[in-house]
């Protein structure tokens, strides 16, 4: 489990720092490229002690629902409704 953490801890580090390059600060940018990263290294993390895979889903599903509402307001504003 530890060497799925040290991924997930650089590959953000990875992509804030290349994120600040191109001045991207918009919220829903780094919520979504954070999701995309934690979701990339969470099948890496398994399995988990019980409680901390309540928390580790928990999470997750915060990160998608966040993903998910940003994505549909970004396509909301493409389709102009």
């Amino acid at each position: 489990m530890r060497y799925p953490l040290i991924a997930l801890l650089a590959l953000s580090g990875v992509a804030s720092a290349f994120l600040t390059y191109l001045g991207a600060n918009a919220v829903d940018v780094v919520v979504s490229t954070y999701t995309l990263i934690y979701w990339a290294t969470a099948p890496f993390m398994r399995p988990l002690p019980r409680p901390v895979n309540y928390i580790h889903a928990a999470a997750g599903a915060a990160l998608l629902a966040a993903f998910a509402y940003f994505a549909a307001l970004r396509i909301l504003a493409v389709l102009k409704i």
